[in-house]
């Protein structure tokens, strides 16, 4: 196998800041020089969704002879018979913009890792321990049958489950009744990326088990680098989504005054209110009555001048 990696990895216990981390992984390009900041164990969680959702069911039939030697009417000739099943998902990182798009590479790579699977495997036993483990390959390519057959880097999470708890999720991916799943791990061994306060990665680099994924450690050091394996943290989501719709209103609507209904007109009662008719004659009130006062003593005064005159003339004719 043909092991695609460019760049070597070193490990150093030379640390600028000793108070922040004791030792870290550098990647080295052909001339030497480091290449990118030093790169530490990321201790934080990251989240996945998931694609796609396979329900498998495998059946193996095995015998203890070699098939050119065994002897398929031979009563004696032993077959046991193999099922097990799981449960499939293609993962993608999930994407946090605009706050974080974390980017996930192989230590020794330049390239993007996108392959990413979750597995979910019942355990054998009803009293095993749950448990998640972390695998992965760097790219290769090998030879088959005389054709070169190059396989990507991959990432895959491992999950063993009791068996109720299996049935309980093959149950709701047979009957569709799983709208997203969300897959979120925590601890992760092997994982690794430069220091920094946030609980968020701008990348993580990725160290594999494989013998072939080298790293250079002089002899003299006691420091044992973590690889992938076992999964400190993990959820498993499984969710349901009803969409509700909501009456929004028109945009033609929206400048248009609201109508105002003019409110019921009352019945007309006015022959309820209607006045008696007065028996004595109205009595003039305000100007009018100062004008009947004014009269009055206008004619009192001529008729005082009327009895003056007529005396004098009386006067005048007994002279």
């Amino acid at each position: 196998m043909d092991f695609h990696i460019d760049r070597r990895v070193i490990l150093s216990e030379e640390s600028e800041y000793k108070n922040l981390y004791a030792w870290s992984l550098k990647e080295i390009d052909g001339d030497g020089k480091q290449l990118g900041r030093d790169l530490i164990p990321w201790p934080w969680s990251v989240s996945f969704t998931a694609r796609d959702l396979v329900l498998a069911e495998t059946l193996t039939l095995s015998s203890e002879t070699l098939p050119s030697s065994r002897d398929d009417h031979d009563p004696n000739t032993k077959r046991e018979a193999t099922k097990r099943q799981s449960i499939r998902a293609t993962l993608q990182p999930w994407d946090l913009e605009p706050y974080c798009q974390t980017g996930f590479s192989m230590f020794g790579t330049a390239r993007s890792l996108s392959k990413f699977e979750l597995v979910i495997y019942e355990l054998p036993e009803a009293d095993g321990e749950e448990r998640c483990v972390a695998w992965g390959s760097v790219s290769y390519t090998s030879e088959i049958d005389f054709r070169e057959d190059t396989t990507d880097d991959v990432l895959i999470f491992n999950l063993f489950v009791h068996p109720d708890r299996f049935a309980r999720y093959a149950e709701r991916i047979a009957g569709t009744t799983v709208d997203e799943v969300v897959f979120r791990v925590g601890g992760v061994a092997g994982f690794y990326s430069v220091w920094s306060p946030s609980i968020t990665a701008d990348s993580i680099k990725v160290l594999t088990d494989s013998e072939e994924h080298k790293i250079q450690i002089s002899a003299d050091c006691t420091v044992k680098p973590p690889r992938l394996g076992e999964v400190a943290e993990t959820e498993l989501h499984f969710h349901r989504i009803i969409r509700l719709e909501r009456t929004e209103a028109k945009e033609s609507d929206e400048d248009e005054e609201p109508v105002v209904e003019p409110p019921p007109e009352e019945p007309d009662t006015s022959w309820e209110r209607e006045e008696p008719i007065p028996t004595d004659p109205p009595v003039h009130q305000g100007p009018l009555k100062v004008m009947d006062e004014r009269v009055v003593k206008l004619l009192s005064s001529l008729r005082f001048a009327a009895w003056g005159i007529a005396i004098l003339l009386l006067l005048l004719l007994f002279k």
